[in-house]
This record gives C-alpha cells, sequence and structure tokens, in this order.
C-alpha cells in the first residue's frame, strides 16, 4: 500500500498519448496569437465598443478576416475540450466511461465548431450601414 505513495502521478502527457498532447501544446502556441490579434483589435487599436463592432463587421467581409475567425473557433474549441479530457483522464477513468468521455467531447467538438463556423459565416453576411 506504502508503494503507491511513491508513484509519479500520471500527467495528460501520458494519458493522452505523445500526440495528442503535441497537438495540444501546438494549438496552445496557436492560441497565443489569436488572442494577441484579438486583444490587439478589441483593445488597443479601437478601444470604444460600438468602433469595433462595426470595424468587426467590416473585417467579416474580408476572406482573410472570415478565416481568422474560423481558424479560432476551431483551435480554441479542440484546445479547451483536449484539455477537459485530459483533466478527467489524469482523474483515472477507465474502460467504457473513459470511452463515453472522448466520444462525449468529440460530439461536442463537432457540434461547436459547426455552430461557430455557421455563425462566423452569417456575421459575415450582414450588410455594414
Amino acid at each position: 500500500m506504502q508503494e503507491n505513495a511513491y508513484r509519479k502521478p500520471r500527467t495528460s502527457r501520458k494519458t493522452l498519448g505523445p500526440i495528442q498532447w503535441m497537438i495540444q501544446v501546438t494549438t496552445g502556441i496557436f492560441l497565443i496569437f489569436f488572442v494577441g490579434v484579438h486583444l490587439y483589435l478589441a483593445h488597443i487599436d479601437f478601444g470604444h465598443p460600438i468602433v469595433f463592432y462595426d470595424t468587426v463587421l467590416e473585417n467579416m467581409h474580408n476572406p482573410w478576416w472570415l478565416i481568422f475567425y474560423i481558424a479560432f473557433v476551431w483551435v480554441v474549441t479542440y484546445h479547451a475540450l483536449n484539455g477537459i479530457k485530459g483533466i478527467i483522464y489524469d482523474l483515472g477513468v477507465k474502460g467504457r466511461t473513459r470511452l463515453m468521455v472522448s466520444y462525449g467531447l468529440i460530439v461536442l467538438y463537432i457540434v461547436t465548431v459547426i455552430y461557430g463556423t455557421a455563425l462566423a459565416i452569417v456575421v459575415s453576411s450582414i450588410v455594414v450601414p
């Protein structure tokens, strides 16, 4: 019984596997860029919320900004849900529960990405006065 007290704790790097862990790190690096651009545009460059809203609507008509916002949704969603998966796996769930968590988070990812992408496309079609 005392042997278990000296075991190294399992980490998400081991529970998720090397590929998912590397993707988690990579999406984290991309999030630094995405959040930096977002914070610059939202709080430094424009300052006032009404000006920011109009500028976002104008930017969404540009295909590059639309791709940026859609990629932001996809990356942040993957990073968040994969992080939740790692935390749940670190708690030591096994077998069927682990499988249900995995499939549940995959379904949540797909629904969130479809909704976020559709929302970005709808917003990009709003006519700017």
